[in-house]
């Protein structure tokens, strides 16, 4: 991983990990994308390691949201307590 990406895993990691250890039942996150998709179809591939950071925490993808447009989209994942 790049120094952006392992940045932007560790923060999304310390808010996942301090919901769960307030006894939260529910956490979502804002995931943005580093750079520009492309019009085809293709990995997001910060998107996936924040996700799997996330889920190591203790937590479950339960649904999700995208928003912000094609070139620039935000994923807002809602995980709930394993």
């Amino acid at each position: 991983m790049g120094i952006v990406r392992d940045t932007k895993v560790q923060m999304v990691v310390n808010d996942a990990r301090r919901a769960y250890t307030e006894g939260r039942y529910v956490f979502v996150a804002r995931l943005n994308s580093s750079t520009r998709l492309k019009s085809t179809s293709g990995s997001v591939g910060d998107w996936a390691e924040m996700i799997e950071a996330v889920e190591a925490e203790g937590w479950a993808l339960a649904e999700w949201t995208v928003g912000g447009g094609p070139k620039l989209p935000s994923a807002y994942p809602l995980f709930r307590r394993r």
